[in-house]
């Protein structure tokens, strides 16, 4: 049996389409799609990857691991410097359509960053980002968010 593997390219065409249709059909409420997909990815993953046993910061490692493995990102850097977190992914596989998406007005997947804005609102933390996402030439994309507990 030969398994194939989707292309990183693909998904993120298909991404984008998805996240273009949202957007298209029901507006600014496609932020709602945003978060709750985070929140349903969280509660899949949640048992598997042990994240009620670690606080949150060892918590969001484990996430970026996850995302690493499953080839959704080749390099994921979190750091926190008081109450700003600093987010970085090297090559996340939906980089081209995100930016595509926010250059057309329309709301991105933030498929990752909406995982981790899950597992800080259930660690007791609230996460709102700052500015726009940068996307720099060699593949990083870097967001940076405002941290406070809830």
């Amino acid at each position: 049996m030969v398994i194939q593997l989707i292309t990183p390219e693909f998904f993120d065409l298909e991404i984008y389409s998805v996240y273009k249709a949202i957007s298209e059909l029901i507006g600014e409420d496609a932020w709602k799609v945003v978060w709750r997909s985070g929140e349903i990815l969280l509660n899949e993953i949640w048992e598997e990857l042990g994240l009620e046993e670690v606080d949150v910061f060892e918590a969001l490692r484990r996430l970026a691991d996850y995302l690493k493995e499953a080839g959704y990102i080749s390099e994921i850097r979190i750091k926190r410097e008081g109450d700003v977190i600093s987010y970085e992914m090297t090559e996340p596989v939906v980089a081209r359509g995100a930016k595509r998406l926010i250059e057309e007005g329309l709301v991105p997947p933030h498929i990752s960053t909406s995982l981790m804005f899950a597992l800080l609102k259930r660690k007791g933390y609230v996460a709102e980002m700052i500015g726009e996402p940068e996307f720099l030439p060699d593949g990083r994309v870097v967001e940076r968010w405002q941290l406070r507990e809830m």
